[in-house]
């Protein structure tokens, strides 16, 4: 009987210290609801009821990897010292509490400002410290710090008094020959929380999806496993996980949605040969934002008034949710890819066509401009194999001006540019990347923050009429330069943003671009044709009579023939937006999220078709 008891005193052991865990991380997932109460509070209790079910799935799983050590420490127990089972044990998941408590936490505002869990996209980030430190600005700080600090403080008390002090009053385990073999099996026994059961498909994300809720179904996710899960598949996966449809079908899809007539607009002065170009992108701007008014009084005034100069394409969708990826969608004509990005990874991005290069090559000198540090998310590279001839940032300007917390405010990038244009010689190719308007949206002196209905729009709205009153300068400036009158510049943004808030995740994507200039012949024009920002390379190429075959993934906007459609990519999902409707899907559910208007199975396919072939095309570089 003594035996006995000392071996279940061994498994009881094991027993509570898996418990603890999936303790652990059911808490986990009450603080991730409570602190989105704004998305928890319109959830029905059944739905609460199903996340927490369908979560263990996970939580099981992530206490199974985490019970591995712990379990074989006791299964050769009776070779070790027992105070020193008992110190590594503690130590062991100590480091594992605050790991994982960490994870938790940061998860909080990822999906606070992402809306989509923490995965390894951030990581990117930390190779440029300074930029990082200025995308946390304005976090609530206080409370996720409260957050860590319980749920530490908490699983500290737990794992000491409760778990490890348990250790203290075992005895030597005569019964070891038996214990030995059980124990072992044991801890074998944790392979089926692990992979999720007995299932022929191991554990993984879509595992716990369940509703038509997409908040539902993210809730359910273990934040530590998706983390570690992200970790290991994007290091070591080569295969598509985007394999909806055969790929003669895709083929057959795409060739429908890329064929173009003959017949074209013109919108560029012809007696022009060689016009100027610049692209100024603007930083975080939405279509929505354009047309907000708060106390009667438009927030982008002086950008709606351009549109009555030029031409106005009202109907553009950013192709992802961050600068680097609309980036190449202007340059490059390149489609996003969910949670990956090509610009990490210098052999693929080098094989990019670039709209810089085609300039190049009809003599134009090449510029760009950009008041931030170009390493972050390996801009530089790009930037340079893109072949532009003279790259501005960060260090090109004066040290008194790093005033913001990215660099060099807006209004001054924007005065460099305009008068080194002054002085350069035509023709010119050149680009101005914006930055004021992005978290933590802080402003110059005189500015003020005078926008906002809530503490969010604030500062957002404020920084998003600096940029207008910013590019209102430049442009009144080039109209009294000597080049005005042989130029185009085309307005355009890098990606939309969440504010204004509206009900639809694809509002969000939707973009303004603007052409203006001396070289535009069709003022007050308006197209209404729905488009991406991928499709302003061919566009220009063509309308300037630039082979532009390079650009696969870039369609005529102005090609009469070329069909109204344009999709996007946030993490782990696309959407798609046609004349008849718009919806967004997410991958790991295999499930549209939102639709709007008249869907079609023929649509969704397309949208699958898109997803599935632009990210074989990025495995493929």
């Amino acid at each position: 009987e003594i035996k006995n008891t000392k071996m279940r005193e061994r498994f009881k052991f094991l027993l509570y210290y898996f418990a603890f865990w999936v303790l652990f991380f059911l808490i986990a997932r009450v603080l991730f609801l409570g602190f989105h109460v704004e998305n928890s509070k319109v959830l029905t209790l059944e739905t609460v009821y199903f996340i927490f079910k369908n979560g263990l799935k996970m939580d099981l799983s992530m206490a199974g990897y985490l019970s591995i050590l712990p379990f074989l420490f006791v299964t050769f127990s009776n070779f070790i010292k027992k105070s020193r089972v008992e110190n590594w044990i503690f130590s062991y998941t100590f480091i594992c509490v605050f790991i994982l408590t960490l994870i938790v936490v940061i998860d909080l505002q990822v999906f606070n400002v992402w809306n989509y869990r923490l995965d390894t996209t951030p990581l990117k980030y930390l190779e440029t410290p300074r930029e990082a430190f200025a995308s946390m600005s304005g976090v609530p700080f206080w409370a996720l710090l409260a957050c860590f600090l319980i749920l530490l403080i908490v699983s500290s008390f737990i794992v000491y008094r409760k778990i490890t002090s348990v250790i203290d009053s075992w005895q030597h385990e005569d019964n070891f020959p038996f214990f030995l073999p059980a124990s072992i099996i044991a801890t074998l026994a944790l392979i089926l929380p692990i992979r999720g059961g007995i299932s022929i498909a191991p554990m993984n994300p879509s595992t716990v999806y369940f509703s038509k809720n997409n908040f539902a179904n993210i809730s359910a996710i273990n934040a530590p496993w998706n983390f570690f899960y992200s970790v290991l598949y994007k290091t070591s996966s080569k295969e598509n996980p985007y394999q909806y449809l055969p790929n003669f079908t895709t083929g057959r899809v795409l060739n429908f949605l890329f064929s173009e007539g003959k017949e074209k607009i013109s919108i560029i002065d012809s007696t022009i040969k060689k016009p100027n170009v610049v692209v100024i992108i603007l930083e975080s701007f939405n279509e929505k934002l354009t047309k907000k008014t708060i106390d009667n009084q438009s927030i982008t005034p002086f950008f709606n008034s351009l549109k009555s100069e030029g031409v106005y394409f009202s109907n553009i969708y950013g192709t992802g949710e961050k600068t680097e990826k609309g980036l190449l969608g202007i340059l490059s004509g390149y489609p996003a890819q969910p949670q990956n990005s090509i610009i990490q990874i210098t052999a693929k991005s080098e094989k990019l066509p670039t709209i810089t290069r085609k300039f190049n090559e009809k003599g134009y000198n090449t510029s760009f401009y950009y008041g931030g540090d170009t390493e972050f998310a390996n801009m530089k590279q790009y930037l340079y194999s893109s072949n532009f001839d003279k790259i501005n940032a960060i260090d090109d300007f004066d040290a008194k001006d790093l005033n913001s917390k990215w660099g060099i405010h807006d209004h001054k990038v924007f005065e460099k540019a305009a008068n080194d244009l002054e002085t350069k010689k035509q023709p010119f190719f050149s680009t101005i990347l914006s930055l004021s308007n992005h978290e933590p949206f802080d402003l110059p002196k005189p500015y003020a923050y005078i926008f906002g209905e809530t503490a969010d729009s604030l500062k957002y709205y404020s920084t998003a009429r600096y940029t207008d009153e910013t590019l209102k300068l430049f442009i009144e400036k080039a109209k009294k330069s000597i080049w005005w009158k042989n130029t185009i510049v085309v307005v355009i943004s890098d990606h939309g943003n969440k504010l204004p808030l509206t009900k639809f995740q694809t509002d969000d994507f939707r973009i303004p671009m603007l052409w203006i200039g001396g070289a535009i012949r069709n003022k007050g024009l308006i197209i209404n044709k729905i488009a991406s920002q991928t499709d302003l390379a061919k566009t220009l190429l063509n309308q300037l009579k630039i082979n532009s075959t390079d650009f696969v993934w870039s369609k005529d906007i102005l090609n009469k023939g070329s069909k109204e459609w344009a999709t996007f990519v946030f993490n782990d999902g696309f959407g798609m937006v046609k004349p008849s409707g718009d919806f967004t899907f997410d991958n790991i559910g295999k499930q549209k999220i939102q639709e709007r208007g008249k869907v079609t199975e023929v649509d969704l396919n397309q949208g699958k078709a898109m997803q599935q072939r632009t990210f074989q095309d990025y495995l493929d570089k």
